[in-house]
């Protein structure tokens, strides 16, 4: 008797799994791609290297110093420029 309840134990087994309740899966949006025209962005300026021979706030320092300073806001404001040109093709749509 036990060789027939076997099998049909092992089929029931499989019927009644399949029968369970399963979550419904969640499916993600699908990604927005938008066309963008290419934006001017500024070249990584180079720097000018301060002189280690001389006191930190020796005049050539300073003025190499200076010049720094003007390179990297002039590259930020470049940087700025492209995102905000991004940012203006993308909230149109």
């Amino acid at each position: 008797m036990t060789k027939r309840a076997v099998p049909l134990l092992i089929i029931l087994t499989a019927l009644g799994s399949g029968c369970a309740v399963r979550p419904v899966p969640v499916v993600p949006p699908a990604p927005v791609v938008l066309r963008t025209v290419l934006c001017p962005a500024p070249v990584r300026p180079v720097l000018p290297s301060v002189n280690g021979n001389l006191p930190f706030d020796a005049p050539e320092n300073l003025t190499v110093l200076l010049e720094r300073d003007d390179t990297y806001r002039a590259y930020a404001e470049g940087l700025e420029a492209a995102v905000e040109c991004y940012s203006a093709q993308t909230e149109n749509d």
